[in-house]
């Protein structure tokens, strides 16, 4: 039996989670695990057009979310061979789904994925983190993507070119 990892991915960090993606499989890859991907989005409204007459109900909504995340999240994980992963999707709360996930699967480890963005996500995510590595006798880790290092240090400037008001000059 190989061992199982659980990849966390709640709203607001479905872009770092697809950044993330090498290093998720790597510890995949290195722990020997098949990986579930679980997407835990908040319960929808329902659509409603312009003349808030309604295009599609909640379950409707449900059903295009959750083929949108398991064709993205997928398809992102099929690109590397030998690595087993699925897409759960599950609506909620979710701290609370992302709990009951980790103690159907029982995994050995746990991924969250971690974004700078803001103070309360950044809160949220810490207590998701709390939550899942009490509850779980699973190792949880927590995944952030790195920057490239032409992202972190700003645009490069060539002589005499001014670079635009909001950005600092920076000569290579």
């Amino acid at each position: 039996m190989s061992a199982r990892l659980l990849a966390v991915i709640t709203p607001g960090e479905e872009a770092t989670a697809l950044a993330s993606m090498v290093g998720l499989v790597t510890i995949a890859r290195a722990a020997e695990a098949d990986v579930r991907l679980a997407y835990f989005p908040q319960l929808p409204h329902p659509r409603v057009d312009r003349h808030d007459r309604m295009v599609a109900d909640t379950d409707a909504e449900m059903a295009r979310i959750e083929r949108t995340a398991t064709e993205v999240f997928g398809s992102s994980a099929r690109v590397f061979d030998g690595v087993k992963a699925e897409t759960v999707v599950r609506f909620g709360n979710p701290t609370r789904e992302a709990g009951i996930e980790a103690h159907v699967y029982a995994p050995q480890i746990v991924v969250v994925f971690a974004a700078a963005r803001g103070l309360l996500a950044r809160l949220r995510s810490w207590t998701l983190r709390r939550r899942l590595a009490r509850q779980s006798d699973s190792r949880v880790l927590v995944l952030a993507p790195t920057e490239r290092p032409a992202e972190r240090r700003g645009p490069i400037v060539q002589p005499g070119l001014t670079p635009p008001a909001h950005l600092p000059a920076r000569r290579d």
